[in-house]
């Protein structure tokens, strides 16, 4: 697994794979209130941290790393229709 370090915020993606302190999570979204920006990352199931965390940019270039090569693509969710019998 090889890892690259993220030093610009814009090169972040919803499909990407970052490893952060040992957890594998995806970017979801970037959240800024005046000058702070908060960039929103959610654990990959199967981790195990469950928790969303939130990272500012300069926590992002020391904490945060892309696994290179691996991307997330979510499940489709699946409707079952379970019928009894009567």
């Amino acid at each position: 697994m090889k890892l690259n370090p993220v030093f610009e915020p814009n090169t972040l993606n919803t499909s990407k794979v970052y490893m952060i302190e040992g957890t594998q999570y995806r970017y979801v979204q970037a959240h800024s209130s005046g000058k702070n920006i908060k960039y929103v990352f959610s654990p990959l199931p199967n981790q195990r941290k469950t928790s969303e965390i939130s990272l500012n940019s300069t926590k992002l270039t020391i904490k945060c790393q892309e696994v290179k090569g691996m991307t997330y693509q979510p499940t489709k969710e699946q409707n079952v229709v379970q019928m009894g019998l009567l």
